[in-house]
């Protein structure tokens, strides 16, 4: 058994409040000797890809996942004041058991930024979107910021236990309580010891409801003290100076953090909890490691939306008829020769290289254009030399005629060896 971080947030998904990057605590995790780690931005994905390069380049097992905003209810519009308000938010963190699990993410993230009413000053899911989307989906318990401690600070402790136990009715194993340190003990709302009275509130929940509990530690940057360079980012977020920064973050030791450092943190505030009970919440995240098995592809080739459900064979077609279309003609035999020569020949670079769904996206956008009496220049850059951007309309510089060569766009050498079955169309 072993330790791995749960909870941690990068400078790319949690801009201006996480700093670390990816790499940093990859490192930090392979000086550990922790087996994995996740990558939990709040509400944001952007930073997966990132953070799969630099555990793999450390040794080290990613896990995706992200801090996800959600609310009981979606906001909406308060009739009387004639304007939408805004609900208070509320954390969960998701990690991706499998691959279902890591697109079943995605698209709870994909929701959350979709239209008005779930994203508003903050992109958010209902807890009822989760749950129809719960399949391979890992949920932890977050911060002081869940659900859970959210109605326990209200002094909603019977809805608080409600709500978990429905999470574990929902989720089954794939519920996790998360026990965290921070020196926020003092009175909040109707906590009488802050981060210590939540903690002591889902302990006592998941003993009472059979839910694993995970140690867990919000890291936001790599190393100690550096809680004053989040603080400038925070003030950066907000465009005030440092000296007229109004709110400041209290918890002050958010860094990447090992195992002697929750058991000082544990005995320096006051949480008291027995070594023993640390060690095995400590060790219990590697229950959740071996369960997360998905790693995304290498990305060897561009990964971009079908236009069509063959976009390969829909390239080749719509610039021919395009072509076609340029010289007026009914027929691919009228054609000049020379062009149907540099035709063939861009549009097996174009698919061998694996640019059919690029190209066929730039279509749609300027056919959508030249539908629309949309006004846009004849073609500038290396895009004017291809003879395939000029019979889709994309450009209107016939590249033969300036004597432009398509390896200004695009070059063979390195194109991958794959045979397609269309080739034999070209001809």
């Amino acid at each position: 058994m072993g330790f791995s971080h749960l909870h941690v947030h990068t400078h790319l998904g949690s801009h201006l409040d996480g700093i670390g990057s990816s790499e940093q605590y990859a490192a930090l995790a392979k000086k550990y000797g922790h087996k994995a780690l996740a990558i939990t931005d709040h509400g944001k994905m952007n930073g997966i890809y990132e953070h799969h390069l630099a555990c793999k380049r450390n040794g080290i097992k990613p896990i995706y996942g992200v801090e996800m905003y959600v609310e009981f209810k979606l906001v909406r519009e308060d009739k009387e004041k004639k304007k939408r308000t805004k609900n208070k938010n509320m954390h969960l963190v998701l990690l991706a058991e499998n691959e279902i699990g890591y697109k079943n993410i995605l698209k709870l993230n994909y929701i959350s930024n979709k239209d008005k009413e779930h994203f508003y000053y903050r992109n958010m899911i209902t807890i009822k979107e989760l749950f129809e989307n719960k399949e391979g989906v890992i949920v932890g318990t977050a911060c002081m910021a869940s659900p859970f401690a959210t109605l326990l600070r209200m002094g909603k402790k019977e809805e608080s236990e409600r709500l978990f136990k429905k999470f574990k009715d929902e989720l089954g194993d794939n519920f996790y309580v998360e026990v965290q340190f921070n020196e926020i003990t003092k009175k909040i709302d109707e906590l009488e010891e802050g981060q210590k009275t939540i903690n002591d509130w889902l302990i006592h929940l998941a003993n009472k409801y059979n839910v694993p509990i995970v140690l867990t530690g919000d890291v936001h940057y790599p190393e100690k003290g550096q809680d004053e360079i989040q603080t400038l980012a925070i003030a950066i977020s907000r465009g005030v100076k440092l000296k007229d920064l109004t709110w400041e973050l209290e918890s002050k030791n958010l860094y990447y953090t090992d195992l002697n450092d929750f058991k000082e943190f544990n005995k320096r505030w006051g949480y008291n909890y027995k070594e023993s009970d640390i060690e095995e919440w400590y060790n219990n995240t590697d229950k959740i490691v071996e369960k997360c098995n998905y790693e995304i592809k290498e990305r060897n080739k561009m990964f971009l939306p079908k236009l069509t459900d063959d976009d390969d064979k829909a390239l080749i077609t719509k610039s021919r008829e395009g072509l076609m279309k340029r010289f007026n003609v009914n027929n691919w035999e009228e054609i000049p020769l020379e062009y149907r020569k540099r035709l063939t020949h861009e549009l097996e670079i174009l698919i061998r290289k694996g640019f059919s769904n690029y190209i066929m996206i730039l279509w749609d956008i300027y056919d959508y254009a030249n539908r629309e009496g949309i006004i846009y220049g004849p073609g500038r850059g290396s895009a004017a030399s291809s003879l395939v951007l000029y019979s889709l309309y994309v450009t209107h510089l016939d590249p033969i005629e300036y004597k432009l060569m398509f390896e200004r766009f695009l070059s063979d050498e390195r194109s991958v060896d794959v045979v397609y079955d269309y080739f034999g169309e070209l001809k």
